[in-house]
């Protein structure tokens, strides 16, 4: 017999269990199958719901980190769209944003091992190209925020829009403080400087992937789900209007500039 969906009150129910249950081992298997089941837009209207019912923000963050890990592999996988689609755009910009995180954990990596400054040169030279970069994303996030989260917010799908706002405005404040880092390591023990960029740096790779990963395979596929043709056509409009990260990849449609 082949399996039907589940259904948004049960969903809920669920999702409420899984925030009250002190050992969610208990309730993995009904969960995972649960959640299985379920397409990301019926997920993120369950989630507006529980928002709306009196669950937090932060109670709804963490739940989303929570079944994410029940998931695991079983989630929609990225939407599939044209090269010139907003949501194509988004995601090539995130594929070239995990290469650089990896290569920032690289990094991180060999200056926590070295001894002092003098081992770290060109390293150095990297965590600064790296700190530009993602404070470079901040353009990738802005037209997130002003054209696509306004545009499913219309559709009354709020609750994901405001938890990658939330995590957007923490990234920003580790993003700069990367940066600040990075100008200031010339007047720091060296061993301070190595501890502070292992707690910033790690933060900002964890978050920053986990931050894709929920856009990837909940927000997008929700977003493509949602709007029509002629809202996509205004989205990229605003794209355009808003301007490009200067690593996003060019398309022949708008002539962009991959630096």
């Amino acid at each position: 017999m082949a399996e039907t969906s589940i259904g948004k009150e049960e969903l809920k129910k669920i999702l409420r269990e899984l925030k009250s249950e002190s050992d969610i081992v208990k309730l993995e298997q009904k969960a995972r199958y649960a959640l299985k089941q379920v397409d990301p837009k019926t997920l993120s209207i369950a989630e507006q719901e529980l928002l709306e019912e009196g669950f937090s923000q932060e109670d709804l963050r963490k739940l989303c980190d929570v079944h994410l890990q029940l998931l695991g592999e079983n989630l929609e996988k990225g939407p599939s769209s044209d090269e010139g689609h907003p949501i194509s755009i988004l995601t090539e910009e995130h594929k070239i944003i995990k290469r650089s995180l990896d290569t920032l954990e690289h990094v991180t990596q060999n200056i926590f091992t070295a001894k002092d400054y003098g081992e770290i040169q060109s390293e150095l030279v990297n965590l600064r190209e790296l700190s530009e970069l993602l404070l470079e994303t901040e353009s990738h996030h802005k037209r997130e925020e002003e054209a696509l989260f306004p545009a499913l917010e219309k559709h009354g799908i709020s609750g994901p829009p405001r938890i990658m706002r939330m995590e957007h405005d923490e990234l920003r404040t580790r993003k700069k403080a990367l940066g600040d880092l990075v100008e200031r390591h010339h007047g720091m023990e060296f061993d301070e400087f190595k501890a502070e960029l292992k707690e910033t740096s790690g933060f900002m790779v964890a978050k920053l992937r986990d931050h894709i990963f929920k856009e990837d395979n909940i927000l997008y596929p929700t977003s493509m789900k949602t709007l029509d043709d002629e809202e996509w056509e205004e989205i990229r409009r605003s794209f355009d209007a808003i301007g490009y990260c200067c690593f996003t990849p060019k398309r022949k449609d708008r002539g962009l500039v991959s630096e």
